[in-house]
Parts: structure tokens; sequence; C-alpha cells
């Protein structure tokens, strides 16, 4: 029996108890193609993306508590329906990753004499396996060095501690200027392509993208630097596998 955790809330807070391991689902890759009169086969194109894939699970559900089988099936329509939009997901199968998913589905429970249940939970997953150990923070203070060991380019966040002067921050092939009086600390966000500060303040107008682009990991080994009034980053790399 296994349990998931969705949205910070676990199944076994309503009974649910996972009965198999889930498939394991590999996401569609996402190309293009187009037929150009007189030659043979398609043009393909290759857009680096995937599609999101769905998430299911074959559970039980008991009444082993004092909460009548209905009252119990509203709380877990609860739970199910509990985020807005992408939540974390996570299961006891494979506790090293997570995933960001969401639940929009009918839900049939079969009925066991009022006393238990059984069905399957279908969440709709971005296509990202996202490794737990990249959501610690890598910590810099000069010129240096972090290893992606995935095969998958990775989008990190950058927190970065300023002294309110000018300064650079490079990794790979993108270099990020930080204006003066900018403030003494700003998150750079790959993934939303957005700077701002912890309370959520806009500072995309304090930050000058000298490559036209937020700095990505790429597989292997990326170069670190700060200059200038930068004192210190913390790079949340946000490792990730398919």
């Amino acid at each position: 029996m296994g349990v998931v955790v969705f949205n910070g809330v676990s199944s076994k807070d309503y009974g649910i108890e996972v009965e198999t391991f889930p498939t394991y689902e590999i996401p569609e890759r996402e190309y293009e193609s187009i037929h150009v009169p007189g030659r043979n086969g398609d043009v393909i194109i290759d857009n680096g993306t995937y599609k999101n894939v769905s998430g299911k699970y074959k559970v039980s559900i008991a009444t082993w508590d004092k909460i009548s089988y209905s009252q119990k099936m509203a709380g877990v329509a609860k739970w199910l329906h509990s985020a807005s939009g992408y939540a974390r997901l996570e299961d006891s199968y494979a506790p090293e990753i997570y995933r960001m998913a969401y639940y929009n589905k009918a839900l049939s429970i079969e009925n066991l004499f009022n006393q238990a249940g059984r069905g399957t939970i279908e969440f709709i997953c971005k296509p990202q396996r996202f490794l737990k150990k990249g959501e610690f923070p890598v910590e810099f203070t000069g010129t240096g060095k972090i290893q992606n060991g995935t095969d998958n380019i990775a989008l990190p966040k950058i927190l970065v501690t300023t002294d309110n002067t000018v300064g650079t921050v490079t990794i790979g092939a993108a270099t990020v200027a930080i204006a003066a009086g900018a403030g003494t600390n700003i998150i750079l966000d790959s993934e939303l392509q957005d700077a701002y500060t912890a309370l959520g303040a806009n500072k995309n107008s304090v930050v000058t993208l000298q490559q036209g682009m937020f700095p990505v990991l790429y597989p292997g080994e990326n170069v670190v630097a700060i200059t200038g009034g930068v004192t210190k980053i913390e790079i949340i790399p946000n490792w990730w596998i398919i």
C-alpha cells in the first residue's frame, strides 16, 4: 500500500491507500510536422518541449473511523479540488522526486457496502519529474562551477545578495547586470522569466539580461561568476528528469 501527498496533504488523512505501483508515464515530445511539396517525407521541427502526462493511482478508501462514507467522499473531493492550479504531487513509490500537477477529473468510487470504496485518481502532471535534491541552494561568493548531472536544461531560481551597487551574475553563457539602488536582495527566476523580491515586488526594471536570456543550467559543467556589488548568490537548480 502506498501514499500520495497532493497540495501538502496526505491521502492517509482521508483513509486512502494506493493499491499498486503507478504506471511510469513517459511524456510525448512536441514536434511539428510540415510537408513540403516535391520532397520525400515531412520536415520535422523539434520544439524541445514535452506535453503533460496523466498520473493515475488505483486506490482504496476505508471508513475505519467514525466518519460516514458520504462525509469521507466529500472530504476526498475537497482535497482533490483544493488547488486552483498546479500544486506539488508526491508519492511513496518515488520519494526522491516530486511533480507539479492539478486535478480536474470526475471521480467514480465503487461503493463497497457503504464501508469502503475503490477507484482511480488521475492527476494531470507537468512532464518534469523534479529531483528533490535540486531544491537545496548552492551558494557562491565568487567564481565557481555547478554540475548538472541530468540530460535536461534546468531553469534555476537565483537568490542574489548585493550591497546596492552595480554588479553582475554570470552563469554559463548568460550574464545579468544588477543596477545600483536595486536593493539588497533580488530573485532571478528563470522558469517564470521574472525578477522580484521575496515579498513579490517587481524588479525587472533594475536588471539587464545582457544576452537577452535568464540563466539556465545546461547538462554538464556550468561556470558561475559574480562581480561588483553582487556579494553572494544562491542557486536553487531545479534539476529534473522525465
